[in-house]
């Protein structure tokens, strides 16, 4: 024996006695000699194996197996190391590779256990699809099987393989079930189950493993055939549609096979009865249901068919709901259930039911016919016949689509005489008489006999108001018919009712067919509707009339003549709920009855539903975009909701169906007027009125009233913006209509409240009453009764008088009236408002609400008389009346407070009224009012102005602040606060004005006023806003002095010297007028004081006018109105200087030497007028120069001299001298003046000449000398000095603009003309270039001098002069260009 088997020898002893280390060494021996032994790699496996050395084992194995692949017995090893170890991925691989091995011997013993093995490991280890494969391997045809000797049981292995298949196919569903519905987006449970069913159907094998267990044993395996039955059914939803014909037709064999054999399963049953294709129940197999409901009697569709079967044998619908409920919640979605549930409630005329489950049903069997590839079509057209009678039935509204389901059967089946009734009712409904005439033709022509066509055709007759024919066609239907039908006998009665005469009163026509349809048919309302007809027109029994109408409504709410003259009788018996409940349920019916939709619209707007008003106007467009009643029903309801802006559309639409409606322009005009756009309110009402004459109809009262009522607030717009004298004519066009509206009905209390508030407005506006129609309030004057006063028990000579002048005598010219005139010209128009709503509070009874409201109104009139009777100026008579106006006022307020005690506006009028002669009570009043109205900033801020009359001003801060904090817009409280700042002498006074006036828009007098003198008397130059608050100021109080004064010293600011002219002398026109009355205060020395400063002002004006003979005489006067006694003052000196300026402009200079000689007297008497002193001196030098005698002139000098000498830094009396001088050609004289200005620094000379008169009169100097570079020189340093001033750079542009001149028209014209001037100072010789280096120069100080005018309009563009300069250079360059 060789080494290499002995030691093979001795491995495997010591394998087999354990000795795995001698067994390692030994195959160790034999490996070195020989590395690939194969046996020795075996051996080294098992060692390493059984020593727990895996990896060398695993590696040994796997040596060996690569020496000898087909060799099994390492092989052997390597699969039982690896099941011991558990490597069961490694174990399935080794066994795979083992299989392949023993296919290829003739042994198939070893294949089959490899492959047994190889399934029970796929099997615990979850790979069932590697199972599935495996045991398909052991069935017939498979090269195992084919190798095998001895057979595996093939049903078993059969069984097993469906088994492990339906486990398989279970957990793939429930696996992907859950994962998908924790997808985003995955959809409900219910359609991820039926997505993942048809992928595991469309795939599974299952089908083809049961249908072979079935061919092996037949008999007795019915719980299979269940399986394979649910399993075809489910594949065949799953599959592609060219597929599922197949398999449907082996799941109807299966489950005809099933039903033979009398099954268990009720499901081979339902398969048959799901794939029966039939128009209506009765089609089913009877036999097949029969033995269906005596197996299965306790399923959804068992009791659905029990349910058909008893409504068969003529048991009520009603009496089958209990079964039919049971049956739907067990089968919800079963076709045949619709089919039975949607024809019952069809023949029971439950049309909206069996619409609804007709609809249902179709939804059904199209998805059934798309899962299943069976059309259904007999099933699917009886649904759609269904379908669309209901739809016929329920409302006209659902007509077209009940047409395009007939025709749609139609086109199927051609013969379907249901569906051609059908389009003949439809085209016969929308009037298509010959379309719905041939499609009965074509029904009579599949049935001769046909009832219902014939009656139809008769009826179409009807329709067509051929009473003959129709008649005849009727009355042979009901003669022909074996039992007449109760439709056909209420037909033909209703044909004798409207042939009426003998047909209509005589009972054995109309009557007697009516009666019998009643008897016949208990539902058929048409029927009671004409009875109703007979009873109400022939018989004139309302009582039965009315049952008959209740009757047709109840059974058929589309009976429309029957809803219309029910809801009649419940309106003639108060009964809006019943008619609006008959109007409802007209429309639910009906959605196209026009009439119930109208008039439930109107009904809503009656009770205030304006929204449930503008839904059923909006449903009645819908059918009738034309009918202008709804548009004005719609339109109202927008109004009330207020959508003015759909509202206004909406009229709008009306007036152009209605073009001639009164009605619709009137309400075009209201909606104006609520948007506040009153211009055009105005005009629409105008049309409106137009309208209403055009169609010869009374004077449109509501458009009067509204065309007062917008010029009205119109007027109160007009005077918030400002426009006092558009307020004034408002309200004058507004009294005018008001007296149209009383002479056409002197009782209409809107109207009276209309004139009160129009004539009250002018209190606001009293510098326009002559644009107040007098003649007009004359007129209502007229109206009010003599016993007005009377009956409210007023005094009956309370107002006589006042009445009695607007009756007789109304004032007349009031353009710039006095102040008795104006004060009495309210009072007038305060009477006559008076008046107006005591008439307003008769007729109203003087009760409730509105009668606090009138009381209130009447206060007021005397509370404003009152105060127009305490003006400054008034009569004695007038102002001894004030008393009695007040007590009035005070006794109507407590009246007012009779009726609303508890009203925070009457209690804040009593505060007010009380304000200035009882404190107490008016502290009381406001205290009230703030406790029934806490958040009203109005008392408050009273409270506030009643504190500041009686000096409590910490008080009144606070009343103002609490004021501010509940309403911070409310412009009076912060004007209460500016007069308590005022009164502390707070600068923030005038910015607190300025806010109230801002808010106000200028409305408020006080604030106004307040501002204005704050803003002036202030150092700033913003002068706009307040000049413009203080001319609203005046628009309301225009015999105010002081302000008239005021506004023309900020005008004079302004530089608008006619302006400030004309406020002073206004001012004075108003005061010579109260001279004129002899008022009191006329009389007073501070009246002729202020009048002595008017006419100061109005001098000065003048003056700046160059109205220089007007200022002397204002001067004169003024200086007159000081009196003889008056003594030097600065504002007396001013008035003597004004006047020697004037004088002396006017050419009278010795009049205007006397008056600066008195001033230059005055300034030495006067202390600190030293600098004033000066300037007389200046201005009388110049007179006497300017008086050009030698004496004059000398004495001129003189005075400059002295005051020089005591004043040396005056420069103006130094300018003077100079140009003294400069005129006289006194070279020394000017160049004496000029050193000693030439003394100053250029600081000094900045500081005492802003204006640099200096540099000028330096430059004006040597331009006199011919030194022109000097001259410019001069002027430049002045602008140096100063670079931003317009003036500056102006003046020296117009100094280079003389030197250059514009004469000449060459373009040597300017230095020709330098030759000539050189040549008289002795220059000779000049050549031509000499002249054009001249012309050279000038051009050149002519483009300098366009240069600086244009930087002097660019520092100050609103300086008129610099412009000027601008455009004259420019003209020049032009012309030498």
């Amino acid at each position: 024996m060789s080494t290499v088997k002995l030691n093979l020898k001795n491995a495997k002893e010591a394998i087999v006695a354990k000795k795995y280390d001698d067994a390692l060494k030994w195959t160790e021996k034999v490996l070195d000699s020989d590395s690939e032994n194969y046996m020795a790699l075996v051996f080294s496996g098992l060692a390493h194996q059984n020593l727990g050395q895996a990896d060398k084992g695993e590696i040994a194995f796997k040596r060996a197996i690569s020496v000898s692949p087909d060799l099994p017995l390492a092989r052997e090893g390597l699969i039982n190391f690896y099941d011991k170890m558990k490597k069961w991925d490694e174990l399935i691989l080794a066994l795979e590779k083992m299989l392949e091995t023993h296919l290829k011997t003739p042994d198939g013993k070893k294949a089959l256990a490899t492959t047994e093995r190889l399934i029970e490991l796929y099997t615990t280890q979850e790979q069932p699809h590697k199972a599935i494969e495996k045991i398909q391997t052991l069935l017939p045809g498979s090269p195992l099987y084919n190798t095998l000797e001895e057979k595996p049981n093939q049903m078993e292995t059969l069984r097993k393989l469906a088994e492990l298949q339906e486990k398989t196919d279970s957990e793939f569903f429930d696996r992907e079930v859950r994962l998908r519905r924790g997808r985003l987006g995955g959809g409900t449970l219910e359609q991820v189950q039926n997505t993942v069913r048809n992928e595991l159907y469309s795939k599974s094998e299952l089908g083809s493993t049961y249908e072979a267990i079935l061919n092996l044993d037949p008999e007795n395996n019915g719980d299979l055939e269940q399986k394979l039955l649910t399993f075809y059914i489910n594949k065949t939803e799953a599959i592609s549609v060219d597929k599922k014909a197949g398999i449907r037709d082996k799941a109807l064999e299966l489950a005809s096979k099933m039903v033979r054999e009398d099954s268990a399963s009720a499901l081979a049953y339902e398969t048959l009865l799901k794939f029966t294709d039939a128009a209506t129940p009765s089609e089913y197999d009877k036999a097949l249901q029969e033995q269906y409901i005596s197996s299965f009697p306790n399923t959804g569709l068992s009791k659905i068919i029990q349910a058909q079967m008893h409504f068969d044998n003529g048991e009520s619908r009603e009496d089958l709901v209990e079964i039919l409920d049971e049956g739907f919640k067990l089968e919800p979605n079963h076709v045949y259930g619709y089919l039975v549930v949607c024809w019952m409630d069809h023949d029971a005329k439950d049309y909206d039911s069996g619409l609804e489950h007709a609809t249902a049903g179709r939804d059904l069997i199209q998805k059934l016919a798309a899962s299943t590839g069976f059309p259904f079509s007999r099933m699917r057209r009886s649904f759609e016949l269904c379908m669309a009678n209901c739809q016929v039935n329920i409302s006209s509204k659902l007509a077209e689509s009940a047409l395009a389901l007939y025709e749609g059967i139609i086109k199927e089946d051609n013969d379907n005489i249901d569906a051609h009734q059908g389009i003949g009712l439809v085209k016969s409904a929308d009037g298509y008489y010959a379309e719905a005439t041939s499609s009965y033709e074509r029904v009579l022509a599949l049935d001769p006999n046909n009832i219902p066509a014939r009656s139809e055709l008769g009826w179409i007759a009807y329709l067509q108001q051929d009473y003959e024919q129709a008649e005849e066609r009727l009355r042979n239907v009901v003669e022909t018919s074996e039992e007449p039908r109760a439709l056909d006998l209420y037909r033909l009665g209703r044909i004798y009712y409207d042939i009426g005469g003998e047909y209509r009163e005589n009972a054995e026509y109309s009557h007697t067919q009516l009666i019998a349809a009643a008897k016949l048919d208990p539902h058929c309302a048409g029927a009671f509707t004409y009875l109703g007809h007979y009873y109400r027109e022939v018989v004139q029994d309302e009582t039965r009339a009315e049952k008959c109408y209740q009757h047709a409504f109840s059974l058929d709410p589309r009976e429309g003549d029957a809803g219309r003259y029910l809801s009649d009788y419940l309106l003639s018996n108060d009964s809006l709920e019943g008619a609006m409940d008959v109007y409802q349920k007209v429309i639910e019916a009906n959605g196209k009855a026009n009439w119930a939709l109208s008039r439930l619209g109107f009904a809503e707007l009656s009770r205030g539903n304006n929204l449930e008003a503008m839904g059923a106007f909006q449903k009645l467009l819908r059918n009738d975009i034309k009918d202008g009643l709804a548009w004005e029903g719609v339109a109202e309801a927008y109004q009330h909701e207020g959508r003015y802006m759909a509202a206004l559309k909406a009229f709008t639409r009306m007036k152009e169906l209605l073009p001639d409606s009164t009605v619709a322009a009137y309400h075009i005009s209201r909606v104006h007027q609520r948007l506040g756009m009153y211009p055009e309110a105005i005009e629409h009402y105008r049309l409106a009125l137009g309208s209403a004459e055009r169609n010869q109809e009374p004077q449109h009262i509501p458009s009067l009233m509204g065309m007062a009522e917008s010029y009205l607030e119109q007027g109160k717009e007009f005077f918030v913006s400002g426009y006092y004298g558009r307020s004034a004519e408002s309200c004058g066009h507004a009294l005018d209509y008001a007296l149209q509206l009383l002479n056409l009905d002197s009782d209409l209390i809107s109207a009276w409240k209309l004139v009160g508030d129009a004539c009250v407005a002018y209190r606001a506006v009293p510098k326009y009453l002559h644009l107040c129609p007098f003649d007009v309030l004359s007129g209502i004057a007229s109206i009010v009764p003599a016993e007005t006063n009377s009956l409210l028990h007023f005094p009956a000579e309370l107002d006589q008088e006042l009445m009695e002048v607007a009756r007789t005598n109304p004032p007349a010219d009031l353009y710039n009236a006095t102040t008795e005139q104006s004060s009495r010209a309210l009072d007038v128009i305060f009477a006559i408002a008076g008046m107006a709503y005591k008439r307003a509070n008769i007729l109203n009874g003087n009760e409730g609400h509105q009668a606090s409201h009138c009381w209130y109104d009447i206060a007021l009139t005397y509370y404003y008389r009152y105060e127009n009777a305490t003006r400054k100026n008034r009569s004695a008579e007038a102002a001894g009346h004030a008393n009695i106006w007040l007590s009035v006022a005070m006794r109507c307020l407590k009246a007012s407070l009779q009726f609303e005690e508890e009203s925070p506006m009457v209690w804040n009028a009593l505060g007010v009224a009380a304000l200035t002669t009882n404190t107490k009570i008016s502290q009381h009043a406001f205290i009230k009012a703030i406790e029934y109205d806490p958040k009203d900033a109005v008392p408050w801020s009273n409270l506030g102005f009643l504190y500041i009359l009686n000096s409590e001003l910490d008080l009144a801060l606070k009343a103002f602040t609490t004021a501010q904090t509940l309403d911070p817009s409310f412009a009076q409280a912060w004007t209460g606060q500016a007069c308590v700042a005022s009164l502390w002498g707070s600068d923030e006074s005038t910015a607190l004005y300025a806010h109230a006036c801002e808010s106000s828009t200028a409305s408020i007098l006080e604030a106004n006023y307040g501002y204005a003198k704050g803003a002036s008397t202030s150092a700033t130059n913003l002068l706009v806003t307040p000049a413009f608050a203080l001319s609203k100021y005046l628009d309301q109080r225009p015999r105010d002095v002081a302000g008239w004064n005021l506004l023309g010293l900020m005008r004079e600011r302004f530089l608008q010297p006619e302006g400030a002219a004309e406020c002073f002398l206004t001012a004075i026109r108003i005061m010579n007028e109260e001279e004129a009355e002899g008022s009191e205060a006329s009389l007073s020395n501070d009246h002729r004081r202020r009048k002595m400063m008017l006419h100061h002002n109005v001098a000065r004006a003048f003056l700046s006018m160059q109205d220089y003979a007007g200022a002397v005489e204002a001067y004169e006067i003024s200086l007159e109105l000081e009196g003889p006694d008056a003594v030097p003052s600065v504002v007396r000196t001013c008035k003597h200087l004004g006047a020697g300026l004037a004088l002396y402009y006017a050419g009278e200079l010795e009049r205007s030497l006397q008056m600066f000689e008195v001033a230059l007297g005055e300034t030495e008497q006067i202390a600190g007028m030293e600098q004033s002193r000066d300037d007389v001196v200046v201005l009388l030098s110049q007179v006497l120069w300017a008086l050009g005698g030698d004496e004059q002139r000398a004495a001129a000098k003189d005075e400059l001299f002295r005051c020089i000498a005591q004043s040396p830094s005056h420069l103006p009396a130094i300018f003077g001298l100079s140009a003294m001088g400069l005129v006289q050609d006194d070279e020394t004289l000017a160049t004496a003046a000029l050193k000693e200005i030439l003394k100053f620094s250029r600081q000094e000379l900045a500081e005492m000449d802003p204006e640099m008169r200096s540099d000028k009169m330096i430059s004006q100097y040597y331009s006199l000398l011919n030194e022109s570079k000097l001259s410019i020189e001069s002027l430049s340093k002045s602008i140096h000095q100063s670079p931003t001033e317009a003036m500056l750079w102006r003046r020296l542009a117009e100094h280079l603009s003389t030197m250059i001149g514009t004469t000449g028209s060459t373009p040597y014209s300017v230095a020709q003309s330098n030759a000539q001037a050189t040549k008289v100072r002795g220059w000779k010789n000049v050549k031509k270039e000499k002249l054009d280096e001249e012309h050279r120069l000038s051009q050149e100080r002519l483009n300098k001098a366009h240069v600086m005018a244009q930087h002097s309009v660019m520092a100050a563009p609103w300086r008129r002069e610099a412009w000027q300069v601008v455009g004259a250079v420019t003209q020049e360059l032009q012309q030498r260009s």
